[in-house]
């Protein structure tokens, strides 16, 4: 057995000892400013130049700043001790401004030297970025190619800087010791050309032992889907189908297995996962245990994040089908910000709809509490929010595709005469619905009549305000339009519907029985428990100045009156006036039922008739007629 494991043990034993870097051999090439000559050398020369440090020190600090370099990303120190990215920026726009003021006086050499002092912050600030990334992804668990592409794209930025692009005007100037800006370009010179170098080694250190600072994984680096996928594709009688269709339809038959598999599980993961949710969010709102307002809770927003979830989790489950099957980067980046912006959206519909549930359990008790409180324009608060966040949306999906979100909006600030001269109409109907919330004109529920329509309001919108007539239609009216109208608002009263008859008594019946019917009548209707009167509705009265009567703001009506009205044609009438204390039609019909019965009653008991319409003919006899006739 040890003789079949010793050639792959050496093997394993020579690759690690090939690639590793647990020591530095050799010396970073790096520029020393001489203090006599003013001159600057590489300390690779410094056997001939006999510099004060040798290269056996410069290895062994090498080696104690990727030392500490490592310690650092391990104690997590660099995210308190690094300095903030606003500092260098800071900087680097001083160094700008002062770029562009040499430029106007031509002085190259002033800016040469900011450039490369520019060159150096920016560098130091991507070095200094990387580093802190480096220990936010240890603690975001990320995989291991997350550190070898973060760390392969600040060491390609640090090559492509090409610092020669400086060296011919360095060689000119390290001779002039006396100018000032030359002195400078040539100390900023030399602190780039260094930086490079050090920053340089220390990522390529780095990116040979990411194993210093992250220990490997094989769940998080080599399990993957695409693991998966592999296995799948490598066995035995599948190998070769998955070969053909990768070849004629671009994906394998791992490939297919993992996507059903993924489809599958968001499935069943949907029938637990709300019912998780749904108890969590119930917990904030829900104060009363164990009664009908948690199960009304529960219900309400199970319906209200259930589509959302459900379409989150299947939109995800495409995502990650399209990242295994596609293999076409430019398409991918291309429907990315598509379905960024349905994620926020179905994010929206969710928030939305749980602060519905919200809203609406609070206006709920603040209507009991509250009678004065208006239920539309909660309403029309939520549809307020609604359109605010569906702008929200469509801002993000601006951003996702890389429009210029300020300058649409600077656009539509141009253009807003243009807009609001073309949507005028809509803008009045708008303003119309405030007016209407305002004014309390009428509210939902209430029954109105115009000129034009009658029925009972069903909702007040921000456009229109739709009517349900009492044969059951539907109207649709224009805020505007209806704002603008004469409007007889029934339902505006809170005690009083009005009861008024004529009652026709014959000519035949005495005038003392009329006037003992008409005070029995009097004395019926103030003793009846349904007709509004002095005695049982009491108006409070304060003794501050009214301006508007309480009883006629709020429709309280209790008048009473019944008298002996006219000599009619064929009757003397009596006037009955009174008011039902319910304003409810079928309440105020059953009401004045109870009035006709009792009034007939009386009519009986006072040796009185009813009259109704007649006409007396007289007729002449036959012998007058013809006396009259021959007269003539």
């Amino acid at each position: 057995m040890f003789k079949i494991f010793k050639p792959l043990l050496i093997i394993f034993l020579l690759q690690n000892i090939i690639y590793s870097q647990e020591i530095v051999t050799s010396p970073i090439k790096l520029m020393s400013k001489e203090v006599s000559s003013n001159t600057a050398t590489p300390i690779e020369q410094s056997n001939t130049q006999e510099l004060s440090q040798s290269i056996e020190e410069q290895i062994d600090k090498q080696n104690r700043l990727v030392e500490e370099v490592i310690n650092n990303i391990n104690n997590e120190s660099y995210l308190i001790t690094l300095a903030n990215k606003e500092q260098y920026e800071n900087d680097i726009n001083f160094l700008t401004n002062r770029i562009n003021a040499n430029k106007i006086q031509k002085n190259s050499l002033a800016i040469a030297r900011d450039e490369l002092k520019i060159f150096y912050l920016k560098h130091k600030i991507e070095y200094e970025q990387n580093l802190k990334s480096i220990i936010i992804g240890k603690q975001e668990f990320k995989d291991k190619k997350f550190f070898e592409d973060l760390l392969q794209r600040n060491i390609k930025s640090l090559e492509d800087f090409k610092i020669d692009d400086y060296t011919a005007l360095y060689e000119s100037e390290i001779k002039n010791v006396n100018n000032k800006i030359s002195m400078e370009f040539i100390d900023n010179y030399i602190e780039i050309y260094n930086q490079k170098h050090t920053q340089l080694f220390i990522l390529q250190y780095l990116y040979s032992n990411i194993k210093k600072f992250r220990a490997s994984n094989f769940f998080i680096d080599e399990f993957n889907l695409k693991y998966i996928i592999n296995k799948i594709d490598s066995l035995k009688g599948i190998s070769f189908v998955s070969s053909l269709t990768s070849y004629h339809l671009n994906f394998s038959i791992g490939e297919l297995f993992v996507v059903l598999m993924i489809i599958i599980f968001f499935r069943l993961l949907n029938r637990y996962l709300i019912v998780i949710i749904t108890s969590f969010i119930s917990k904030i709102f829900i104060q009363n245990k164990n009664t009908r307002e948690e199960e009304s809770i529960l219900f309400n927003l199970k319906e209200a994040i259930n589509s959302p979830l459900i379409y989150s989790l299947y939109l995800f489950s495409i995502q990650l089908s399209i990242f295994i099957i596609v293999k076409d980067q430019n398409f991918i980046n291309a429907i990315m910000p598509w379905i960024n912006t349905i994620y926020i959206a179905l994010l929206t519909w969710a928030v939305y709809a749980i602060l519905n549930i919200a809203i609406n359990i609070y206006a709920q008790n603040l209507l009991e509490k509250y009678q004065n409180v208006r239920k539309e324009m909660i309403v029309f608060i939520l549809k307020i929010i609604k359109v605010v966040l569906i702008i929200l949306v469509i801002l993000f999906l601006f951003t996702q595709l890389g429009l210029d979100v300020k300058a649409i909006l600077a656009s539509l600030g141009v253009g807003g005469i243009a807009i609001a001269l073309a949507a005028k109409d809509t803008l009045a109907n708008f303003f119309a619905s405030l007016n209407i919330m305002t004014d309390n004109s009428f509210s939902q529920g209430d029954w109105i009549k115009t000129s034009d329509f009658e029925g009972t309001v069903v909702d007040i919108r921000m456009r229109t305000t739709r009517i349900r007539t009492f044969d059951n239609a539907m109207i649709t009216v224009p805020n505007s339009q209806i704002a603008n109208a004469h409007i007889l608002n029934w339902s505006k009263r809170i005690i009083g519907r009005r009861i008024k008859m004529n009652i026709s008594i014959t000519y035949e019946s005495k005038m003392e029985d009329i006037l003992n019917l008409k005070r029995d009548i009097y004395d019926m209707l103030s003793n009846h428990p349904k007709i509004a009167t002095n005695q049982n509705i009491n108006i409070s009265r304060t003794r501050a100045f009214e301006a508007i009567k309480r009883e006629d703001l709020e429709g309280i009506k209790n008048t009473l009156l019944v008298f002996i009205d006219e000599y009619s044609s064929s009757s003397i009438d009596i006037l009955v006036y009174c008011f039902s204390k319910s304003p409810n039609w079928e309440d105020w019909l059953i009401t004045k039922e109870e009035v006709i019965v009792e009034i007939s009653k009386l009519v009986e008991k006072n040796n009185c008739e009813f009259a109704y319409p007649a006409q007396t003919i007289f007729l002449k006899k036959e012998n007058e007629m013809k006396k009259e006739i021959e007269e003539i």
